[in-house]
């Protein structure tokens, strides 16, 4: 059986990886802090009965890259509309 010795960090790796986890951290401080300022601009203009009021916090999440995919699921009579094979849907729900 080996016995395995495990070396001492030094002090320049310990003040690089001390470096990088501050980066990290200030990155997400700023991050927190986008989301925060969107999610409230978000809030004043829904009180204020703006149009789009999450238009701010879509715009952000998006900035972040953390938008989650939207793929709109269309009923099997609304493709049949649009194909042309199926009755025409005005009035109904077709997503």
């Amino acid at each position: 059986m080996s016995t395995r010795t495990l070396s001492r960090p030094t002090l320049a790796s310990l003040t690089a990886a001390n470096g990088q986890l501050r980066r990290q951290l200030a990155a997400v401080w700023h991050d927190h802090a986008e989301l925060v300022a969107a999610a409230r601009a978000a809030v004043i203009a829904s009180y204020e009965g703006e149009a789009l009021p999450m238009s701010v916090l879509i715009d952000t999440l998006d900035q972040l890259g953390a938008l989650p995919e939207y793929a709109p699921q269309l009923t099997d009579a609304a493709l049949a509309a649009v194909d042309g094979t199926g009755p025409v849907l005005s009035g109904r729900r077709i997503a």
